[in-house]
């Protein structure tokens, strides 16, 4: 989902476009979000959209747009640490340990700006987002034992599965990775 190219990079210069929509009708109907929303980041030149997948699903957009929206928007959703909860509406399944880290880089990098001209109506320079305070931690997989972790060599002489108590933690260091589960 992130491209190879700094986002601040390719968005330099750039300024939001007038709404394609108003907020209620995006919120309504999804057929307006989504249309919409691929307009959107045609207009402002994203070097890359698609539609990322979580515990082998594709994550509807949608869904994660208006429950942000509905609590006040992403800047609101980080200040509340109410990413949990947002998740909560999705039913992930247990393996997906970083639902809420995944589900705010997403919604960063593909609604954040959406967010700005749809639900806020800002005008002017694209903004950035406020940064995490906290470092971006792994993203964690658990397997029940004997499942996947089997025979995985280790990185830089830290092991990449460990056993314990009949679960397998393999951990992926990748800042980006986008599937889950």
């Amino acid at each position: 989902m992130s491209p190879v190219v700094r986002r601040e990079q390719v968005l330099q210069g750039v300024h939001y476009p007038a709404p394609l929509a108003t907020h209620e009708e995006v919120v309504k109907d999804a057929v307006v979000f989504w249309d919409t929303l691929r307009r959107f980041h045609f207009m402002i030149n994203t070097t890359k959209f698609m539609v990322p997948v979580i515990g082998g699903k594709e994550l509807d957009l949608h869904i994660l747009y208006v429950e942000v929206t509905r609590r006040g928007g992403f800047e609101k959703v980080v200040a509340e640490k109410k990413w949990r909860e947002v998740g909560g509406v999705f039913m992930f399944s247990p393996t997906t340990t970083s639902a809420s880290f995944v589900l705010r880089k997403h919604y960063s990098t593909l609604l954040y700006h959406y967010e700005q001209v749809h639900f806020f109506r800002t005008q002017g320079p694209l903004s950035t987002p406020t940064p995490s305070e906290k470092p971006e931690p792994a993203l964690v997989e658990y397997s029940p034992k004997g499942k996947g972790a089997k025979g995985t060599k280790p990185v830089n002489d830290c092991p990449v599965s460990v056993a314990d108590e009949g679960i397998y933690y393999r951990a992926h260091f990748s800042r980006y990775t986008d599937h889950i589960g």
